[in-house]
């Protein structure tokens, strides 16, 4: 217990004795003292690294190995710088450290990209895009008040020109996946912070150092010290974020995103970087008499983070009709689950009480019978008590599957309540409904039988009315012995409940109710 609680913490004792180290670099006064001592801070800091990857086993240990290979690249290249410096007193320029630095930058972007396309699995595409808009807008930055400068030099040759323009164009790419990183889902933990920060803190000493030696960068000044401790700060954080046990959850594959409406501290990062390019071009304008002296880089930008955000509005676009469509299925799997019947699949009730009125309104329009007919399993109780209630309900599946199978295109069946069905016969007189019924009744499964009453539209009556005649003969028809289809009675004279004659005022207001 005591050695793992120590290994846990194992990241916090890195933290303490790195701070404790980096705060003595900076009161070394020896150029050479602290030459030695940065270069032994940074290895210690990429084995602490090592030794963080093979305690925790990482899944995405590829991507962490690519991170910690660059790394070690850039204290190669450190070494080198120095040697040639203070041992060699060579200081031309480029040198063959140049290289190493290189490589360190391929080492970083290659294990960012490989945490990235674990962590997203496809997804986070419009995060990406994000970054990519806000990169633009720092390159743009970067132009005005970095490159434009070393671009300009004279005295630099054309190789010289190459691999200083590199640099900073190889941060932009560093930038833009560390923002990557930020926008894509899960939790964002110890290690996942640390990791942040010690690649936002190399990015910063980068710059830092980029326009320290525009002014004639000396090791030995208190700024270029500053800036070296800067560097061995970005070191110890990702050496704490890669010995912390969290590592292991940052590359790891992020749950399916959670539909949510963007954030204003990303939708106030977005905006502030297309509002870049504009106040730049009047910063120019205003400062230069009217002279825009970056004007094709500002147009260029400008383009760029236009096409972007078009491709972002797309993305956004495209995502609100995929929930639209999930949120029309959802509504029609809920209406299906309102309107129909869980056990037997037909419509319930519900659906039965709006398909008769419109259906008796048709029939008033066109001049057509419709017939009403309720069904009732014979003897289902003692089924039920004799066979158990699983093989009733089998019983009611089955006869509804049957008899749903035996009706007629334009007819319905659905389920009334507990054995009791009801059929809707349109366009059906009593001769044509009997012998829908009796067909029915030939295909009643499991060797059982039903009764049924059946009533006839009389083109005046209500719904409810019509549905009570036919109850009143399945009634006589289980008082006759049941296995059989029995006529109802006329309907009685007296008030109507509903006058849906051709042409009366109440049939025309159902039909402009039905559309």
């Amino acid at each position: 217990m005591g050695a793992a609680a120590g290994a846990d913490r194992a990241w916090a004792w890195v933290g303490g004795l790195g701070l404790l180290v980096i705060t003595a670099f900076l009161l070394l006064p020896n150029p050479t003292a602290s030459a030695v001592m940065y270069d032994g801070i940074e290895f210690a800091c990429v084995a602490a690294m090592v030794a963080g990857v093979r305690r925790n086993r990482p899944a995405a240990v590829a991507g962490w190995s690519l991170l910690i290979a660059g790394q070690a690249a850039s204290v190669v290249a450190d070494i080198m710088f120095d040697v040639y410096a203070l041992v060699l007193h060579d200081d031309s320029w480029p040198g063959p450290w140049d290289v190493a630095y290189l490589i360190s930058y391929l080492g970083t972007i290659s294990g960012l990209c490989g945490l990235l396309l674990r962590r997203n699995r496809g997804r986070g595409y419009a995060g990406f895009v994000d970054s990519l808009l806000v990169g633009v807008a720092f390159a743009l930055l970067s132009w005005v008040f970095l490159i434009r400068y070393i671009a300009a030099g004279e005295t630099m040759g054309t190789l010289g020109h190459v691999v200083t323009l590199a640099y900073p164009c190889l941060d932009l790419v560093v930038l833009v996946l560390v923002l990557w990183l930020l926008t894509t889902d899960g939790k964002r933990r110890a290690a996942f912070l640390l990791l942040v920060a010690g690649m936002a803190t190399a990015l910063i000493a980068d710059h830092l150092w980029a326009f320290v030696d525009m002014t004639s960068y000396d090791p030995a000044l208190s700024v270029g010290r500053y800036v070296s401790a800067s560097y061995l700060l970005s070191f110890l954080l990702l050496a704490m974020a890669i010995t912390h046990p969290g590592m292991v959850a940052v590359g790891l594959p992020t749950p399916a995103p959670v539909t949510r409406p963007m954030s204003w501290q990303r939708l106030g990062l977005l905006a502030g970087a297309v509002l870049i390019a504009p106040a730049l071009l009047a910063w120019q304008a205003l400062t230069g008499n009217g002279t825009v002296r970056d004007a094709l880089p500002i147009a260029v930008a400008s383009a760029a983070m236009f096409l972007l955000g078009l491709t972002r509005m797309t993305m956004l676009v495209r995502r609100l009709h995929r929930q639209a469509r999930v949120m029309q299925q959802q509504a029609e799997r809920l209406r299906e689950l309102a309107e129909q019947d869980p056990l037997t699949g037909l419509p319930n009730r519900r659906t039965w009480d709006s398909a008769l009125p419109a259906a008796l309104v048709r029939a008033g329009r066109d001049g057509t019978p419709v017939s009403v007919a309720i069904i009732d399993l014979d003897h289902f109780k003692a089924f039920n008590d004799r066979h158990g209630h699983q093989m009733g309900d089998r019983l009611l599946k089955e006869a509804a599957a049957v008899w749903a199978d035996g009706l007629r295109d334009g007819d319905l069946l659905a389920r009334y309540g507990g054995e009791e069905f009801v059929a809707l016969l349109p366009d059906a007189d009593e001769t044509e409904a009997t012998r829908v019924l009796d067909r029915l009744r030939r295909r009643t499964p499991m060797g059982c039988t039903f009764s049924a009453g059946l009533a006839i539209w009389d083109g005046r009556e209500s719904g409810e009315a019509l549905l009570h005649r036919a109850d009143r003969a399945l009634y006589r028809a289980k008082a006759a012995g049941r296995d059989r289809v029995e006529r109802a009675q006329a309907a009685a004279p007296g008030p109507r409940s509903m006058d849906l004659a051709p042409g009366s005022p109440e049939l025309q207001e159902s039909l402009r109710h039905l559309g």
